[in-house]
């Protein structure tokens, strides 16, 4: 594909973009790839602003700069309930989640999340620890594919390269920074992401504002183009409520995210999580308002764009100049390989520090644990690459398929994990199971999918099983101190 002097400076611009990032791994693997522990969990020292920042940009990805856009295109004013549930959600960890995992996750031997729930369910027998690396490790991998998968979708609607190329570049990039650096460089790289990308979704709705000639313009337009319905377009009443249900539902799922909620666990201490928790929570306000609010103008400016998740990119290269578009480019690389990096070295932590270390107590050097923890990301990169190249091109709906799945998972675990002293392993074993396959069953079956997103059923039953399964096998003593 030729290129212009427009797109020249894009990529040049985004080229320097990617060569910090490297430079940043390079760093990070000089100064945490001595030891396993520093290589997967900084060594449990990170400070606010690092933990906050990077949990939220990991927790986003592609979905939040693309995919919630696109939403906000289609939808209209609807788009904002998913924007409010994320919210939600960004506020009920910081309030109930980040400082009381950090706190109960003290120890040497709590590096993960699976680390956690094993020690606090008491199962000697690594039987929770296999489910749930096994799910981890499956669902993320899917959620890797939408990421490389929003790298060709990003450089393509640039107009830069072709989807494929733009596949290969992310995830050789993503792999080169992780391989590096570990924990760390993932950590650190997700802190300057993170705020690339909230200063595009503050100011990029204020200039589309002024381009489509002020916000009275706006709302005239929106209210021509059937933008203003709060069910997102939907006439029928169960249809409608199931829209709202549904995308308010997306919220549920933060607080079983394993590669969000392992930075809880990696911070400094009680003062650094207290700040973090606050920064974390306004990070989500700007950033999902943002990018709906941005979704709706792009609309009202391009109201016949083909592909919805593409608006972002568009917008960018036809208003700004050739290095902020490329600076946007970065931004919207910056949310993938946010989330795509945390990924990949959560799954391959969870293969060999969950199931290879902890099941089977072999008994490994510190370099072959970090060099074994790297082979791996670089064969979970190679797969999702291969799988990315087939282009599963709608990176919302498949995002919310592994967002549904490991929240519903994962989240009734974490929450009763913290706050019912009762709560055993077969009740945590009830959660994995119940909220797993009734995500999937849910998703599969076309009558169900059509009623409302699939967390919302799912996370409701596998939190009611994991109770009812608690007391049913819950000992007299157990029971009597509650």
């Amino acid at each position: 594909m030729a290129l212009d002097s427009n797109h020249l400076a894009i990529l040049i611009t985004f080229s320097a973009y990617l060569i910090l990032l490297i430079g940043i791994g390079l760093w990070g693997d000089r100064k945490s790839s001595k030891t396993y522990k520093d290589f997967i969990a900084a060594g449990k020292g990170l400070g606010g602003w690092v933990s906050a920042i990077s949990s939220a940009a990991s927790a986003e990805s592609a979905w939040v700069m693309l995919g919630l856009a696109g939403l906000g295109y289609s939808k209209g004013i609807g788009g904002y309930w998913a924007a409010i549930a994320c919210i939600a959600g960004f506020a009920f960890n910081s309030i109930f989640i980040m400082r009381q995992l950090r706190k109960d996750s003290q120890g040497e031997d709590i590096l993960t999340l699976t680390d956690w729930i094993e020690k606090r369910t008491g199962d000697k027998g690594h039987m929770l620890r296999i489910i749930a690396a096994i799910i981890a490790g499956l669902f993320m991998l899917f959620y890797v594919v939408a990421q490389f998968t929003g790298s060709g979708k990003a450089i393509e609607g640039m107009g830069l390269f072709t989807y494929e190329q733009g596949v290969i570049m992310g995830g050789i990039i993503i792999g080169i920074y992780v391989l590096l650096g570990g924990y760390m460089a993932v950590c650190f790289t997700d802190l300057i992401q993170g705020l690339l990308m909230v200063a595009v979704m503050i100011i990029f709705p204020f200039l589309g504002i002024q381009y489509a000639g002020g916000l009275n313009n706006v709302i005239a337009i929106m209210r021509q183009q059937g933008l203003m319905s709060i069910t997102g377009g939907e006439i029928a009443l169960m249809a409608g409520l199931g829209f709202i249900i549904g995308n308010l539902g997306i919220g549920l799922g933060y607080p079983g995210m394993p590669h969000v909620v392992t930075r809880y666990i990696t911070l400094k201490d009680d003062r650094e999580a207290k700040k973090g928790a606050i920064i974390f929570t306004a990070w989500g306000v700007l950033m999902f308002l943002g990018s709906v609010s941005l979704g709706i103008i792009g609309r009202v400016l391009y109201p016949a764009i083909g592909d919805p998740e593409q608006i972002l990119p568009y917008f960018a290269i036809n208003n700004m100049p050739p290095v902020i578009a490329g600076i946007v480019l970065a931004a919207i690389t910056a949310a993938i390989m946010s989330t795509a990096d945390s990924q990949l070295i959560y799954s391959a932590t969870t293969l060999i520090n969950d199931l290879f270390l902890k099941v089977t107590n072999k008994k490994l050097s510190q370099k072959q644990m970090v060099w074994g923890t790297r082979l791996l990301i670089g064969i979970l990169g190679l797969i999702a690459l291969v799988l990315s190249l087939l282009k599963i091109r709608q990176i919302y709906e498949f995002v919310l398929y592994a967002w549904g799945v490991l929240g519903a998972a994962f989240s009734p675990v974490v929450i009763f994990g913290l706050y019912w002293k009762r709560f055993n392993r077969w009740g945590a074993l009830a959660s994995f199971i119940v909220g797993t396959l009734v995500t999937v069953i849910w998703r599969n079956v076309p009558s169900l999918k059509g009623i409302i997103y699939e967390l919302v059923p799912a996370f409701i039953l596998a939190i009611f099983f994991a109770w009812l399964v608690t007391l049913l096998t819950s000992s007299k003593k157990q029971l009597e101190k509650g």
